[in-house]
Protein backbone atom coordinates (compact mmCIF):
# COMPACT_ATOMS: atom_id res chain seq x y z
CA UNK A 1 0.00 0.00 0.00
CA UNK A 2 2.73 2.42 0.86
CA UNK A 3 3.96 1.55 -3.02
CA UNK A 4 0.93 2.27 -4.51
CA UNK A 5 0.07 5.65 -2.26
CA UNK A 6 3.12 7.51 -3.88
CA UNK A 7 2.92 6.45 -7.78
CA UNK A 8 1.68 9.88 -8.92
CA UNK A 9 4.08 11.41 -7.04
CA UNK A 10 6.70 8.86 -8.27
CA UNK A 11 5.86 9.58 -12.10
CA UNK A 12 6.02 13.74 -11.41
CA UNK A 13 9.73 13.02 -10.36
CA UNK A 14 10.64 10.87 -13.15
CA UNK A 15 10.54 13.47 -15.70
CA UNK A 16 11.44 17.15 -16.45
CA UNK A 17 14.30 18.15 -15.06
CA UNK A 18 13.83 16.62 -11.66
CA UNK A 19 16.09 13.44 -13.01
CA UNK A 20 18.41 15.51 -11.16
CA UNK A 21 16.04 14.73 -8.49
CA UNK A 22 15.96 14.28 -4.68
CA UNK A 23 16.97 11.10 -4.45
CA UNK A 24 16.54 9.88 -0.70
CA UNK A 25 14.17 13.18 1.00
CA UNK A 26 14.91 14.43 5.07
CA UNK A 27 11.04 12.89 5.42
CA UNK A 28 12.15 9.13 3.78
CA UNK A 29 13.04 8.34 7.42
CA UNK A 30 10.06 9.66 9.01
CA UNK A 31 7.51 8.04 7.23
CA UNK A 32 8.67 4.96 8.75
CA UNK A 33 6.91 6.37 11.90
CA UNK A 34 3.95 6.92 10.50
CA UNK A 35 3.02 4.37 8.30
CA UNK A 36 -0.35 3.83 9.57
CA UNK A 37 -3.31 6.48 10.89
CA UNK A 38 -2.75 6.37 14.56
CA UNK A 39 -5.45 4.59 16.67
CA UNK A 40 -9.25 6.23 18.23
CA UNK A 41 -7.77 7.38 21.16
CA UNK A 42 -4.94 9.04 19.14
CA UNK A 43 -4.19 12.89 17.74
CA UNK A 44 -1.48 12.58 15.40
CA UNK A 45 -0.77 16.23 14.79
CA UNK A 46 1.67 17.99 12.28
CA UNK A 47 2.79 21.80 12.22
CA UNK A 48 4.64 22.96 9.39
CA UNK A 49 5.73 26.16 7.48
CA UNK A 50 5.49 25.10 3.94
CA UNK A 51 7.70 28.20 2.57
CA UNK A 52 5.47 30.44 0.13
CA UNK A 53 6.15 30.61 -3.39
CA UNK A 54 5.95 34.21 -2.73
CA UNK A 55 9.18 34.12 -0.64
CA UNK A 56 10.78 32.02 -2.76
CA UNK A 57 10.72 33.20 -6.22
CA UNK A 58 12.29 36.08 -5.69
CA UNK A 59 15.31 37.00 -7.31
CA UNK A 60 16.63 38.22 -3.15
CA UNK A 61 15.70 34.61 -2.30
CA UNK A 62 17.31 32.93 -5.14
CA UNK A 63 20.72 35.13 -4.55
CA UNK A 64 21.15 35.83 -1.24
CA UNK A 65 18.24 34.27 1.02
CA UNK A 66 18.85 30.17 -0.66
CA UNK A 67 22.11 30.54 -3.10
CA UNK A 68 22.91 27.26 -2.14
CA UNK A 69 19.83 26.14 -3.76
CA UNK A 70 19.62 24.27 -6.92
CA UNK A 71 17.22 27.20 -8.82
CA UNK A 72 14.63 24.23 -10.18
CA UNK A 73 14.56 22.92 -6.34
CA UNK A 74 12.74 26.58 -5.75
CA UNK A 75 9.94 25.94 -7.91
CA UNK A 76 6.36 25.65 -7.22
CA UNK A 77 6.13 23.12 -8.79
CA UNK A 78 8.96 21.12 -7.45
CA UNK A 79 8.38 21.97 -4.01
CA UNK A 80 4.52 20.83 -4.17
CA UNK A 81 5.37 17.58 -5.09
CA UNK A 82 7.57 16.79 -2.98
CA UNK A 83 5.43 18.64 0.18
CA UNK A 84 2.90 16.27 -0.66
CA UNK A 85 4.53 13.15 -0.73
CA UNK A 86 6.13 14.58 2.52
CA UNK A 87 2.59 15.13 4.22
CA UNK A 88 0.79 12.40 2.41
CA UNK A 89 3.19 10.14 4.28
CA UNK A 90 2.53 11.52 7.99
CA UNK A 91 -0.90 9.80 7.53
CA UNK A 92 -1.86 12.93 10.07
CA UNK A 93 -5.19 13.26 11.76
CA UNK A 94 -3.91 17.04 12.47
CA UNK A 95 -2.19 19.59 10.12
CA UNK A 96 -1.14 23.52 10.37
CA UNK A 97 0.31 24.54 7.51
CA UNK A 98 1.58 28.62 7.47
CA UNK A 99 3.01 30.55 4.57
CA UNK A 100 0.50 28.66 2.31
CA UNK A 101 0.00 30.55 -0.89
CA UNK A 102 -3.82 30.51 -1.79
CA UNK A 103 -3.37 29.08 -4.99
CA UNK A 104 -1.06 26.54 -3.54
CA UNK A 105 -4.07 25.77 -1.35
CA UNK A 106 -7.08 26.13 -3.67
CA UNK A 107 -4.94 23.71 -6.80
CA UNK A 108 -2.75 21.55 -4.91
CA UNK A 109 -2.69 20.89 -1.44
CA UNK A 110 -6.64 20.87 -0.71
CA UNK A 111 -6.76 18.51 -3.43
CA UNK A 112 -3.94 16.24 -2.74
CA UNK A 113 -4.87 15.55 0.93
CA UNK A 114 -8.99 15.27 0.29
CA UNK A 115 -7.45 12.17 -1.45
CA UNK A 116 -6.04 10.82 2.02
CA UNK A 117 -9.33 11.95 4.12
CA UNK A 118 -7.88 15.23 5.46
CA UNK A 119 -11.01 18.27 4.87
CA UNK A 120 -9.00 21.75 4.75
CA UNK A 121 -9.66 24.91 6.12
CA UNK A 122 -7.92 28.31 4.81
CA UNK A 123 -7.15 31.78 6.33
CA UNK A 124 -5.40 34.64 4.07
CA UNK A 125 -3.39 37.46 5.56
CA UNK A 126 -4.92 40.22 3.75
CA UNK A 127 -1.97 41.71 2.56
CA UNK A 128 0.48 38.76 1.86
CA UNK A 129 -1.57 36.99 -0.16
CA UNK A 130 -0.21 33.80 1.00
CA UNK A 131 -1.83 32.21 4.63
CA UNK A 132 -2.95 29.66 7.31
CA UNK A 133 -4.51 26.26 6.38
CA UNK A 134 -5.56 23.61 9.01
CA UNK A 135 -6.34 20.03 7.69
CA UNK A 136 -8.48 17.52 9.75
CA UNK A 137 -9.07 14.12 9.60
CA UNK A 138 -12.93 13.90 8.79
CA UNK A 139 -13.28 10.34 10.11
CA UNK A 140 -12.00 11.49 13.40
CA UNK A 141 -13.15 14.64 13.41
CA UNK A 142 -16.48 16.97 12.53
CA UNK A 143 -16.18 20.89 12.20
CA UNK A 144 -17.90 22.80 14.65
CA UNK A 145 -17.44 26.11 14.29
CA UNK A 146 -14.76 28.93 13.07
CA UNK A 147 -13.12 31.61 14.97
CA UNK A 148 -10.40 33.20 12.80
CA UNK A 149 -9.10 36.65 13.37
CA UNK A 150 -6.93 39.30 12.30
CA UNK A 151 -4.37 40.22 15.46
CA UNK A 152 -4.76 44.33 14.27
CA UNK A 153 -8.73 43.73 13.83
CA UNK A 154 -8.98 41.92 17.01
CA UNK A 155 -7.14 44.53 19.01
CA UNK A 156 -9.26 47.55 17.50
CA UNK A 157 -12.56 45.78 17.35
CA UNK A 158 -13.07 43.22 20.02
CA UNK A 159 -14.28 44.35 23.13
CA UNK A 160 -12.02 41.55 24.91
CA UNK A 161 -9.06 43.36 23.88
CA UNK A 162 -10.22 46.65 25.43
CA UNK A 163 -7.74 46.93 28.10
CA UNK A 164 -4.83 45.67 26.17
CA UNK A 165 -5.92 48.06 22.93
CA UNK A 166 -6.04 50.96 26.00
CA UNK A 167 -2.49 49.99 27.28
CA UNK A 168 -1.07 49.69 23.71
CA UNK A 169 -2.19 53.21 23.23
CA UNK A 170 0.07 54.53 25.57
CA UNK A 171 3.13 53.35 22.93
CA UNK A 172 1.93 54.92 19.70
CA UNK A 173 5.27 53.68 17.67
CA UNK A 174 4.79 50.26 19.31
CA UNK A 175 1.00 50.33 18.65
CA UNK A 176 1.16 51.52 14.95
CA UNK A 177 3.54 48.79 14.13
CA UNK A 178 1.14 45.97 15.92
CA UNK A 179 -1.51 47.82 13.39
CA UNK A 180 0.48 47.31 10.05
CA UNK A 181 1.04 43.81 10.65
CA UNK A 182 -1.57 41.46 8.80
CA UNK A 183 -0.66 38.22 11.19
CA UNK A 184 -3.96 35.79 11.64
CA UNK A 185 -4.85 33.50 13.79
CA UNK A 186 -7.09 30.58 12.46
CA UNK A 187 -9.02 28.63 15.43
CA UNK A 188 -11.08 25.68 14.40
CA UNK A 189 -13.42 23.69 17.10
CA UNK A 190 -13.61 20.45 16.02
CA UNK A 191 -15.82 17.33 17.77
CA UNK A 192 -14.85 13.80 17.97
CA UNK A 193 -16.71 11.72 15.54
CA UNK A 194 -16.61 8.51 17.48
CA UNK A 195 -16.54 9.89 20.85
CA UNK A 196 -18.97 13.41 20.24
CA UNK A 197 -18.11 14.70 23.81
CA UNK A 198 -14.61 14.77 22.93
CA UNK A 199 -14.08 18.58 21.43
CA UNK A 200 -10.47 20.12 20.76
CA UNK A 201 -9.33 23.54 20.06
CA UNK A 202 -7.13 23.68 17.30
CA UNK A 203 -5.58 27.31 16.81
CA UNK A 204 -2.58 28.29 14.21
CA UNK A 205 -0.46 31.47 13.57
CA UNK A 206 2.29 32.79 12.14
CA UNK A 207 3.44 35.51 14.56
CA UNK A 208 5.52 38.28 12.90
CA UNK A 209 8.92 37.55 11.66
CA UNK A 210 11.81 40.53 12.36
CA UNK A 211 14.15 39.23 14.97
CA UNK A 212 13.68 42.39 17.02
CA UNK A 213 10.15 41.88 16.85
CA UNK A 214 9.96 40.39 20.15
CA UNK A 215 7.78 43.29 21.48
CA UNK A 216 5.21 43.08 18.65
CA UNK A 217 4.92 39.40 19.15
CA UNK A 218 4.15 39.74 22.55
CA UNK A 219 1.27 41.98 21.86
CA UNK A 220 0.49 39.20 19.15
CA UNK A 221 0.67 36.17 21.29
CA UNK A 222 -1.39 38.26 23.90
CA UNK A 223 -4.21 38.62 21.69
CA UNK A 224 -3.95 35.00 20.76
CA UNK A 225 -3.86 33.75 23.82
CA UNK A 226 -7.07 36.00 25.04
CA UNK A 227 -8.86 34.99 22.04
CA UNK A 228 -8.28 30.56 22.48
CA UNK A 229 -9.31 31.60 25.65
CA UNK A 230 -12.56 33.23 24.68
CA UNK A 231 -12.95 30.21 22.75
CA UNK A 232 -11.99 27.24 24.78
CA UNK A 233 -13.29 28.72 28.39
CA UNK A 234 -16.09 30.55 27.14
CA UNK A 235 -18.26 29.20 24.25
CA UNK A 236 -16.91 25.57 24.64
CA UNK A 237 -16.03 25.49 28.79
CA UNK A 238 -12.88 23.43 29.06
CA UNK A 239 -12.34 21.76 25.50
CA UNK A 240 -8.53 21.14 25.49
CA UNK A 241 -6.51 23.44 23.04
CA UNK A 242 -3.69 22.63 20.37
CA UNK A 243 -1.63 25.83 19.33
CA UNK A 244 0.69 25.27 16.22
CA UNK A 245 2.66 27.43 14.39
CA UNK A 246 5.27 29.44 13.16
CA UNK A 247 6.31 32.06 16.46
CA UNK A 248 9.46 33.22 14.99
CA UNK A 249 10.43 32.75 18.83
CA UNK A 250 13.55 30.99 20.19
CA UNK A 251 12.30 28.72 23.96
CA UNK A 252 14.83 31.79 25.23
CA UNK A 253 12.04 34.67 24.33
CA UNK A 254 9.07 36.16 26.01
CA UNK A 255 6.77 34.84 23.66
CA UNK A 256 7.72 31.46 24.54
CA UNK A 257 8.04 32.10 28.60
CA UNK A 258 4.47 33.70 28.38
CA UNK A 259 2.61 30.80 26.28
CA UNK A 260 4.39 27.91 28.91
CA UNK A 261 4.56 29.81 32.38
CA UNK A 262 1.23 31.54 31.58
CA UNK A 263 2.43 35.11 32.13
CA UNK A 264 5.05 37.86 31.59
CA UNK A 265 6.60 40.63 33.51
CA UNK A 266 6.41 44.29 32.65
CA UNK A 267 10.58 44.05 33.05
CA UNK A 268 10.86 41.74 30.81
CA UNK A 269 14.01 42.09 28.06
CA UNK A 270 11.78 41.68 24.99
CA UNK A 271 9.38 44.66 25.84
CA UNK A 272 12.51 46.91 24.65
CA UNK A 273 13.70 44.09 21.80
CA UNK A 274 13.78 47.34 19.57
CA UNK A 275 14.85 49.79 22.20
CA UNK A 276 14.20 51.83 24.61
CA UNK A 277 12.05 54.16 22.45
CA UNK A 278 10.11 51.26 21.54
CA UNK A 279 9.26 49.93 24.68
CA UNK A 280 5.87 49.10 26.04
CA UNK A 281 6.07 47.17 29.31
CA UNK A 282 3.05 45.29 30.51
CA UNK A 283 2.16 42.32 32.41
CA UNK A 284 0.31 39.67 30.82
CA UNK A 285 -1.36 36.18 31.71
CA UNK A 286 -3.39 33.53 30.47
CA UNK A 287 -5.18 30.20 32.34
CA UNK A 288 -3.58 27.31 29.90
CA UNK A 289 -0.96 25.20 31.24
CA UNK A 290 0.39 24.83 27.68
CA UNK A 291 3.73 22.21 27.13
CA UNK A 292 5.57 21.85 24.00
CA UNK A 293 5.08 18.92 22.60
CA UNK A 294 7.69 18.10 20.75
CA UNK A 295 10.26 19.85 23.41
CA UNK A 296 12.74 22.71 22.28
CA UNK A 297 14.80 20.94 19.72
CA UNK A 298 18.06 22.72 18.44
CA UNK A 299 16.57 24.33 15.35
CA UNK A 300 13.38 23.77 13.32
CA UNK A 301 14.53 26.37 10.84
CA UNK A 302 17.42 26.12 9.18
CA UNK A 303 19.10 28.64 6.33
CA UNK A 304 22.19 29.80 5.35
CA UNK A 305 22.62 32.90 8.08
CA UNK A 306 20.67 31.26 10.80
CA UNK A 307 19.11 28.34 12.23
CA UNK A 308 16.88 27.94 15.63
CA UNK A 309 14.07 26.38 16.99
CA UNK A 310 11.02 29.01 16.02
CA UNK A 311 7.74 26.91 15.59
CA UNK A 312 5.97 24.22 18.23
CA UNK A 313 3.21 22.22 19.03
CA UNK A 314 1.50 23.50 22.23
CA UNK A 315 -0.42 21.26 23.73
CA UNK A 316 -2.75 21.48 27.06
CA UNK A 317 -1.07 19.24 29.72
CA UNK A 318 -4.55 19.09 31.62
CA UNK A 319 -6.20 16.83 28.82
CA UNK A 320 -3.27 16.08 26.72
CA UNK A 321 -0.50 13.89 26.55
CA UNK A 322 2.84 13.15 24.12
CA UNK A 323 2.64 9.32 22.92
CA UNK A 324 5.36 9.84 20.84
CA UNK A 325 7.22 12.80 18.99
CA UNK A 326 8.06 11.77 15.75
CA UNK A 327 12.55 12.40 15.55
CA UNK A 328 13.42 15.43 13.13
CA UNK A 329 16.23 14.28 10.43
CA UNK A 330 19.39 14.06 11.43
CA UNK A 331 21.84 17.44 10.87
CA UNK A 332 23.70 15.69 8.69
CA UNK A 333 20.40 14.52 6.32
CA UNK A 334 19.36 18.92 6.45
CA UNK A 335 23.06 19.64 6.02
CA UNK A 336 23.47 17.08 2.96
CA UNK A 337 22.73 20.43 0.61
CA UNK A 338 24.51 22.95 3.18
CA UNK A 339 20.64 24.63 4.52
CA UNK A 340 17.26 24.38 3.66
CA UNK A 341 15.41 24.58 1.23
CA UNK A 342 17.16 21.97 -1.00
CA UNK A 343 16.33 19.53 -3.76
CA UNK A 344 15.32 17.06 -0.84
CA UNK A 345 14.07 19.49 1.28
CA UNK A 346 10.67 21.85 0.41
CA UNK A 347 10.72 24.34 2.83
CA UNK A 348 13.47 26.07 5.00
CA UNK A 349 11.53 24.81 8.28
CA UNK A 350 11.30 21.36 8.97
CA UNK A 351 7.45 19.53 9.96
CA UNK A 352 6.96 18.65 13.78
CA UNK A 353 5.34 15.88 14.41
CA UNK A 354 3.63 13.89 17.01
CA UNK A 355 1.20 11.66 18.18
CA UNK A 356 -0.84 12.85 21.71
CA UNK A 357 -3.31 11.02 23.85
CA UNK A 358 -6.11 12.34 25.28
CA UNK A 359 -5.99 11.89 29.19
Amino acid sequence: DGEQRYGPAREVESSGPVEAGPGACTFDARHLYTKKVCGPGSVRAVSYNILADTYAQTEFSRTVLYPYCAPYALEIDYRQNLLKKELAGYSADLICLQEVDKSVFVDSLAPALDAFGLEGLFRIKEKQHEGLATFYRRDKFSLLSQHDIAFSEALLSEPLHKELCEQLAKYPLVQEKVLQRSSVLQVSVLQSTTDPPRKLCVANTHLYWHPKGGNIRLIQIAVAMSHIKHVACDLYPNIPVIFCGDFNSTPSSGTYSFISSGGIAEDHEDWVSNGEEERCSMSLSHPFKLLSACGEPAYTNYVGGFHGCLDYIFIDKNALEVEQVIPLPSHEEITTHQALPSVSHPSDHIALICDLKWK
